[in-house]
């Protein structure tokens, strides 16, 4: 027989951590989760947040460099090899600057 509070503290406890089965705990985190409408876990969608998800506004170079290189088979490893990483470095932070003075433009950012 188990103690009603000893399971609330239980599930209290366990809330968006790797132990809980229910509710992703990627998302519970940081509002995103790689496996989208696919996770076999909940993704509990907060009513307002001050926080706005943009998909797939990034492209990132290691995914590009998958990505055209089409059903080749070229593993992961083998395409970040592909890419140029001062570049993509410096492609991020333009991409990161260009995106803060956007998006500064509709109020204050964090």
């Amino acid at each position: 027989h188990v103690q009603p509070n000893s399971m609330a503290r239980h599930l209290a406890r366990i809330h968006g951590t790797e132990e809980d089965k229910v509710n992703c705990p990627f998302y519970f985190k940081i509002g995103a989760c790689r496996h989208s409408d696919r996770c076999s876990r909940l993704h509990h969608r907060p009513a307002f947040s001050p926080t706005i998800l943009l998909k797939h506004v990034y492209r990132h170079p290691v995914r590009e460099a998958e990505m055209n290189a089409g059903g080749s088979g070229i593993t992961a490893k083998e395409a970040e090899q592909l890419v140029d990483k001062d570049r993509a470095t410096e492609e991020f932070w333009t991409f990161f600057e260009d995106m803060y003075m956007e998006l500064s433009k509709f109020g204050r950012l964090e």
